[in-house]
């Protein structure tokens, strides 16, 4: 008990800034006492004060002792976070820049795997400045983007709000405005936001404080007239006097129920204001949806007549092919029989083989879509003149040529993402991959509605690339843990996933086709694609899709 006291009277020096009577005392406590959480918190103490004091390799010194002290201990992982941050710290103000990330490095993965998100969202931050101030450019922007998703999730404004302003100075630094535009515009909203939100405190503490200046005012201002009442109706009757008071009460009730008809008044003439500013808002958005069918439909009959007059193209070709093919056979046939030769029939037989097996194919890919309308077609326009009144019959087998088309591109994706909601999808496939390796999954989206609502071709583009990133994880990452998230923000479509197994040196390792495949696709809609590993600490990957288009499905 004594020596806890006096590391609380040391801690009291600290804080008046007499760091030679802590100094001391703590010295005291790490000899004699022999309580260790005693004994760590006299380190850490120790390691601060000589930190203020600019000795920072003494102060790494003690906050080494209060390390070993943590490690020991499994219940002491966030202490041993904050220690390794503070090194870090120190680590910096000494110049000794790559001591720091290690550091930095250690104690983000320590918080992760431990779930302090928030610590590890701080040490995110401090990282990508480092980074930047190391002139490390492609390093600083694949940590400040992945922390702004995080920053959202956990409500973190100052750090999202000093991501997007470090994002802002990289995109300058590499001379792309567009960019930096943007993320200074991001910066500002949530700076701007805060403020107001501040100003809005002030505003209301002010409006508070004068409303009790003026009730202080009124409180002495009838205390006077009280006063003066009772000094002129001192010799009067207490029934008077009761009756007055009476009176004084029954008006003041009714100027508080005048008061509270006003304020409902008032109340209702805002909600009716808000009411029709909502009506009208709803106006211009149905006026808008007009607009856009309008446009789609104008561009789906403009698209409808080149692919009906490419059909028609392809068909003549197979026809004239066809013609072609018989001449080729005629040929064939005439110098088998002039040249009786064996080994040159064998070739004849080996070329009408294989343009056998070419119209085959061809044959193949036509035939359960437009082929048999086509040949119907033909027919019916060779006996037209005959019979004219088989037009309208014609336009009936052209639309349903057309209907034909539309479902052989619709059924080029598969069922299940066709007939599915996507948050669905990933959740299912997620259990099937827990149930057959030992790895856990853990998976956020934001928001599932939106999501639910992408593009299928989107959808299926990126379900693709889930069981890609997963499926190399099984094979090559010997990982425990994987954390994956999907968020829908700013008409940006953000997809962070996340191991923690063995990692890859990506300077030194040439992507594989998985990989290259998921780079096409990313760029396939003018995303972005940054990888992040290193050997014995994962990976980490982050896609970044513009929505434009692809916000809803086709």
């Amino acid at each position: 008990m004594y020596y806890s006291h006096l590391h609380g009277l040391a801690s009291t020096y600290i804080a008046f800034g007499k760091y030679q009577q802590a100094l001391d005392l703590l010295e005291q406590c790490i000899a004699y006492s022999n309580d260790d959480e005693i004994i760590l918190g006299s380190y850490i103490n120790l390691g601060t004060i000589y930190s203020s004091l600019n000795k920072y390799n003494i102060s790494n010194n003690y906050l080494q002792k209060a390390k070993e002290i943590c490690e020991k201990d499994p219940y002491r992982t966030q202490a041993l976070a904050n220690v390794m941050f503070n090194i870090g710290d120190n680590y910096i103000n000494n110049g000794e820049t790559n001591k720091a990330l290690m550091q930095f490095y250690d104690a983000k993965d320590l918080s992760f795997k431990n779930k302090f998100y928030d610590l590890e969202l701080i040490i995110t931050d401090k990282i990508g400045t480092l980074l930047y101030n190391e002139r490390r450019d492609h390093d600083a922007l694949l940590i400040f983007t992945s922390a702004i998703p995080k920053a959202m999730s956990l409500g973190s404004l100052d750090v999202l709000m000093h991501s997007y302003l470090m994002l802002e100075k990289i995109s300058v630094r590499k001379d792309d405005y567009n960019k930096a535009y943007t993320y200074g515009k991001r910066y500002y909203q949530i700076k701007d936001s805060i403020e107001h939100s501040q100003k809005e405190k002030e505003i209301n503490s002010l409006e508070v404080k004068f409303e009790t200046l003026e009730k202080e005012k009124k409180i002495k201002l009838l205390q006077v007239e009280n006063l003066n009442k009772t000094l002129n109706i001192k010799n009067k009757d207490a029934d008077i006097e009761k009756y007055k008071l009476q009176q004084a009460i029954i008006a003041k009730q009714n100027e508080n129920q005048v008061l509270l008809l006003q304020n409902g008044v008032e109340k209702r003439k805002n909600e009716i204001a808000l009411l029709k500013e909502r009506e009208a808002l709803k106006a211009v958005e149905l006026d808008r949806e007009k607009t856009v069918k309008y446009i789609v439909l104008v561009a789906f009959f403009i698209l409808l007549v080149p692919i009906v007059a490419l059909l028609i193209i392809y068909y003549q070709k197979l026809q004239a092919q066809g013609l072609l093919n018989l001449k080729e056979k005629e040929i064939n046939v005439q110098r088998v029989n002039s040249l009786k030769k064996d080994q040159e029939l064998k070739l004849i037989k080996a070329s009408v083989e294989g343009q056998n097996q070419e119209r085959k194919k061809i044959a193949q890919e036509m035939h359960d879509s437009v082929g048999g309308n086509l040949a119907a077609i033909k027919l019916q326009f060779s006996q037209l003149t005959h019979q004219p009144e088989k037009m309208e019959l014609i336009y009936s087998q052209l639309d349903d040529t057309y209907e034909q088309v539309r479902n052989l591109s619709h059924n080029l994706l598969p069922k299940k993402i066709i007939e599915n909601d996507f948050v669905f999808l990933i959740k299912e496939y997620i259990y099937t991959v827990e149930g057959a390796s030992e790895i856990n999954v853990n998976v956020s989206f934001f928001d599932e509605e939106k999501i639910n609502g992408l593009n299928k071709i989107l959808q299926n583009e990126l379900f693709s690339i889930f069981q890609e990133l997963t499926t190399n994880t099984i094979k090559y990452a010997k990982a425990k843990t994987i954390d994956i998230q999907l968020d829908l923000l700013n008409d940006f479509v953000f997809f962070i996933y996340e191991d923690d197994g063995v990692g890859f040196d990506v300077s030194k390792t040439t992507l594989g086709i998985g990989l290259t495949n998921i780079k096409n696709r990313v760029e396939n809609y003018n995303g972005t694609l940054h990888i992040d590993s290193k050997l014995d600490r994962g990976t980490s990957i982050n896609i970044e899709i513009p929505l434009n288009e692809h916000i809803h499905e086709a």
